[in-house]
């Protein structure tokens, strides 16, 4: 049976918006929690940069032999302008994955991480 949490939050003044899901997967090799959660912050620019930042992603994955459990870890970070109007805004934003498997068996996921 899965079980899945989801909140919605604005921010003060209507700045920004905070979406979360939580959820746990439990299965007969191992229980997964899964959590995801999306940041935005907008504010008003005076004009978009000549030069924009590439967004930030970081992955880390790890093996935990002794708690028999496997964690996936992923974040982006960046920014993206818009023209509304006649106003020009700025939204910064952070998108957040992090996986947990605890294995009930011995048997952890094999080999190494690959890209598809």
């Amino acid at each position: 049976m899965k079980n899945v949490v989801y909140s919605k939050k604005e921010l003060k003044g209507s700045r920004g918006r905070v979406v979360s899901v939580r959820e746990f997967v439990p299965d007969n090799d191992c229980d997964t929690a899964i959590r995801k959660s999306f940041v935005y912050l907008t504010r008003r620019a005076e004009a978009v940069p000549e030069t924009v930042a590439a967004p930030q992603v970081r992955v880390l994955k790890g093996v935990d032999t002794q708690a028999q459990s496997e964690t996936f870890f992923m974040r982006i970070k960046g920014t993206v302008y818009f023209k509304q109007g006649r106003f020009i805004h700025q939204v910064d934003y952070l998108h957040t994955l992090a996986v947990r498997m605890f294995w009930k068996t011995h048997v952890l996921s094999s080999g190494p991480a690959a890209l598809a």
